[in-house]
This record gives structure tokens, sequence and C-alpha cells, in this order.
């Protein structure tokens, strides 16, 4: 039970980060407490159901305010609210398949995969290192074109090593979107997709009945509930993408080591 919590930990903290959680995390469970990397990475996925919440309670006024547009008779939608519905119903049937993908491939790959884990981090983080901005657009003009973009990234991000929130804010960043309204609007778009593939593996994995897995989903409520605005501060103001590029030759590292022994 121990790894788990500890694991609840650190979805508490990665999770806000630009660093693919769901990579470190099946890493350091796979690694460290010698499980198999498709265990790793579908309780990884598990955790989310401790930081969704989290997230919802932090932008709850905006969830709020979206919500009541819903209910508007005059049908007259924010930029913002079209947004988020387009872009979650393109990135959940793509994001679906490749999770699909993915799980049928660490059963063949095992360790191997790490590897391509470690490569998929040292992308995020190049292109978080190289994003430019063309333009300075408000959240208020965000347009169908941002919304496939932030759900194609969105999608592709459930490979692991590919982190879901640097893939979004350097997509939609590249679209000329200002970065710090990105910031909101990227982790309220992972809500209904993060939730339910926490839901998914919980059900078919034997997490949802688990003491330990639930405990560390809670523990990862909590903590990710008291480092949420922080971090997200921090990732606005700081580019991480060299810490995310020597995160991913660390785990390059690890699996080559996993897979000499």
């Amino acid at each position: 039970m121990i790894p788990m919590l500890l694991m609840g930990v650190c979805q508490g903290v990665f999770e806000w980060l630009p660093v693919s959680s769901e990579g470190m995390i099946a890493t350091i469970y796979s690694f460290v407490f010698e499980k198999s990397y498709q265990e790793s990475i579908q309780f990884a996925l598990w955790l989310h159901l401790g930081t969704v919440p989290s997230a919802a309670i932090v932008f709850r006024k905006l969830l709020w305010k979206l919500a009541l547009e819903l209910t508007n008779s005059n049908r007259q939608y924010s930029s913002k609210l079209k947004f988020l519905v387009t872009s979650t119903l393109i990135s959940a049937p793509i994001g679906f398949g490749i999770f699909i993908g993915v799980d049928e491939l660490t059963k063949v790959a095992g360790s191997l995969f790490m590897i391509f884990v470690g490569v998929a981090m040292l992308v995020t983080g190049l292109v978080q290192l190289r994003y430019r901005v063309f333009n300075d657009r408000p959240a208020t003009e965000l347009n169908f074109v941002d919304a496939v973009v932030a759900g194609i990234a969105q999608g592709v991000s459930v490979i692991p090593g590919f982190s879901r929130s640097g893939m979004t804010i350097s997509a939609l960043t590249l679209r000329g979107i200002d970065r710090k309204e990105i910031l909101a609007l990227s982790y309220i778009m992972s809500i209904p997709v993060s939730l339910g593939a926490a839901l998914w593996i919980g059900i078919t994995q034997g997490f949802s009945w688990s003491l330990g897995a639930l405990l560390s989903a809670l523990l990862a409520f909590v903590i990710g509930l008291f480092t949420i605005k922080l971090l997200i501060s921090v990732s606005a103001k700081v580019n991480l993408g060299l810490f995310v590029i020597v995160m991913g030759l660390i785990i390059i590292a690890g699996g080559i080591v996993a897979n000499m022994s």
C-alpha cells in the first residue's frame, strides 16, 4: 500500500506541471516498485480520479459560469464553451483509441516501453523550449480550428511521456492564444477525458475495490488541492522544457538498465 500512497503524492504534484504525470508515475512505479509497465500505466491513469476533483474545485467559478451558459434559452454560447465542447468531442475518441493501442503494446514491449516514454518526454520538452508566439489573441477569440488543434493534441497526449497540459498549451500558444488564459482552459478541458479514463481503469482493472488504490486517489486529491495554484503559477512563468528533457533522458537510461538486467 505504501508505494500506492507515494504515487498519490507524486500525482498531486506532477499533474499541474507540463511534465507528463502519467509517464513519470508509471516509470517510478514500475522501476522502483518492480511492477509491470502495463500495470504502472493503468495505475497512473487511475490516480487522475483524485486530481480531477481538485481541478474542478479550484476552477469552480468558471465551470459554474459555463454550466449556466448551457441553460440559456437564447443559445448564445461563448467562444470558451464552444471551444471546450468541441475539443472534448475530438479528443475523447482519439485518446480512447490510442489508450487501447498503448495498453496492448505494453503487454508485448514490457519495460522496453519505458524507453519510448523517455523519448516522448524529450519531444515534449523540445516542443516547450522551441514554441514561438506568432500573435497574441485573447481566449475570447478561440475558434473552431483552435478547438480541433487542442483536441488532437490532448488525444495524442494519452501516450505516456507526452504531457497533456504541455501539448495543449504549446499547441494553442502556436495558434497565438495568450498563454496565461490558456492554462485554466487546458485543465478544464482535461476534466471529462481524465475522469472517463480513471473510471474505465477503475472498473476494468479492479482499482475501484482496492483500499490502497482508493486511498492513493484520495491523497492525490488532497495534495493536488493544496499545490495546484502554486504549481500552475510556476508553469505559467517558468519554461520547464529543459527539466522535461532531463527527466526524459533519465527515463531512457532507466529503460536501458532495466532491459540489460
